[in-house]
C-alpha cells in the first residue's frame, strides 16, 4: 500500500470543494425528500392485527386505498396510520 503526501494548501483546496459541493447539493436537494414509505400485504396485516381476508374486505369497500402493481398490492404508510387511529375495536358480544 502507498502513502500519498498531500501539502496543507492542496488539503485546503479539497476542503473548500467538498464544502462547496455539499453547499450545493443542499441547495438542491435541502426539502425533506418526499417519498413516499409503502407497505405490503403481510406489514399492513401485522400493524393493523387483521387478517389477509380482512385487509381483502378494507379493499373491496374503499376503507384502505391502495396500489396494484402486477399481482401485489401496496398501501400508503400515511393511509395505514390514519386507518389504525380511527379503527376501534369492538367489544366482542
Amino acid at each position: 500500500m502507498g502513502y500519498l503526501i498531500i501539502t496543507d494548501q492542496n488539503w485546503q483546496k479539497l476542503r473548500d470543494e467538498i464544502l462547496s459541493l455539499a453547499d450545493c447539493c443542499h441547495k438542491a436537494f435541502g426539502e425533506k425528500c418526499k417519498h413516499t414509505d409503502w407497505l405490503h400485504n403481510g406489514d399492513v396485516c401485522r400493524l393493523l392485527n387483521i387478517s389477509k381476508r380482512t385487509l381483502q374486505h378494507y379493499r373491496d369497500t374503499g376503507v384502505l386505498p391502495f396500489s396494484q402493481i402486477g399481482h401485489k398490492c401496496y398501501y400508503k404508510r400515511e393511509d395505514v396510520e390514519r386507518l389504525l387511529l380511527t379503527k376501534t375495536d369492538k367489544p366482542k358480544k
